[in-house]
């Protein structure tokens, strides 16, 4: 790790040199979906000292977690509006703003590793480009990619596809059109109101990242049961990097190049947290009052069905939904998924 920004350092300095010093002192503010002390958290705050350590202490961005400057759906209108200049949120929490954020995540989607899900949010980039700049935002590209597939929580069993029918569920985006086509309701909450949901029994599930960022919020704590793998999603990206344009405008070459620099180290870092999920999840398995299940083959099968209908049923609703749709299910065959990508309309 330091042998990697050592040569990060080095190349941002001669490309300093090149073009002269560094422009005047910069600051920023920079808002996350993720809770104070998690894994998820941290990779933003590295993001913002390698900023600070590239450009010499004179570029500052001040990392804020969920909630602490405002709550975290008023992000969006945040960043557009300059009222922060940045933010790593889940894309998912904006189909209010726009339907075609829902395409943030694909229910049944079956990829499961970080490297799948880089690979598909690469090819997405151009994509999601275009649809943030519609909404004056700058959209950077990805700065964390989910690393596994996520869970669902619940305080009752649901250990077939049918357990689902008539469950609460904490979801988001198109997750919430996947639990509500296999019959559950669904709410939208956002990560600090999530525990004391399951503490008061206003919710059944509830679906939130990871294994190791699910335990530091304590939901083993007031969930007994987990679907794992659950069917909402499979890796997608997970922060986005997007910026106030006119911020972003505003700044230096070489101030831009450094951002990029900082991003592209932290997805270095996303890449890892898949370590400590795998830890994480050996722990939550060795707990007395937890039950890990996961759906027989064939509910996970017809899982993935529903999903992939839904996604080709939202997907055809717009002429960009069909340039995402077209991407999807082409990366999709590319890495040997042949099965989904047919059924998803794909044909060579």
């Amino acid at each position: 790790m330091k042998k990697t920004l050592a040569l990060v350092l080095t190349f941002v300095f001669l490309l300093a040199g090149a073009h002269g010093a560094l422009a005047q002192d910069v600051k920023w503010r920079l808002v996350t979906h993720a809770m104070p002390g998690t894994e998820q958290q941290r990779i933003a705050e590295v993001f913002c000292e390698t900023v600070k350590t590239l450009s010499g202490g004179k570029f500052v961005i001040e990392p804020y977690a969920a909630g602490v400057l405002f709550p975290v759906f008023e992000s969006f209108d945040g960043v557009a509006n300059g009222v922060v200049d940045a933010a790593m949120v889940y894309s998912a929490y904006w189909t209010g703003k726009d339907p075609l954020f829902t395409l943030t995540t694909q229910p049944g989607s079956p990829l499961g590793t970080f490297a799948e899900g880089a690979y598909l949010v690469e090819k997405l980039e151009p994509w999601f480009e275009k649809l943030y700049a519609k909404h004056r935002i700058k959209y950077l590209g990805h700065a964390m990619t989910s690393p596994i597939n996520e869970q669902l929580m619940s305080v009752t069993p649901i250990n077939t596809i049918e357990d689902v029918k008539g469950k609460k569920i904490r979801s988001s985006g198109f997750g919430a059109l996947f639990y509500r086509a296999l019959g559950g309701t669904t709410v939208s909450l956002s990560a600090p109101e999530i525990y004391t949901a399951f503490q008061t029994k206003n919710i059944d599930a509830a679906e939130w990242t990871f294994w190791d960022e699910n335990m530091r919020m304590g939901f083993h704590e007031v969930a007994t049961y987990v679907v794992d793998p659950a069917f909402q999603n499979g890796t997608c990206e997970y922060f986005p990097l997007v910026v106030n344009p006119d911020r972003w405008n505003a700044l230096s070459q070489e101030y831009k190049d450094i951002v990029i620099t900082a991003r592209d180290r932290i997805r270095y870092l996303s890449a890892m947290v898949y370590v400590h999920e795998i830890k994480a999840r050996e722990k939550w398995k060795e707990m007395p009052n937890i039950t890990v299940v996961r759906w027989s083959a064939e509910d996970e099968a017809k899982a993935r069905s529903v999903g992939h209908k839904l996604v080709v049923d939202e997907c055809n609703k717009t002429p960009e939904g069909k340039d995402f749709l077209e991407i999807y299910r082409t990366v999709l065959w590319d890495l040997g998924y042949k099965d989904e990508a047919k059924e998803l309309g794909y044909s060579k």
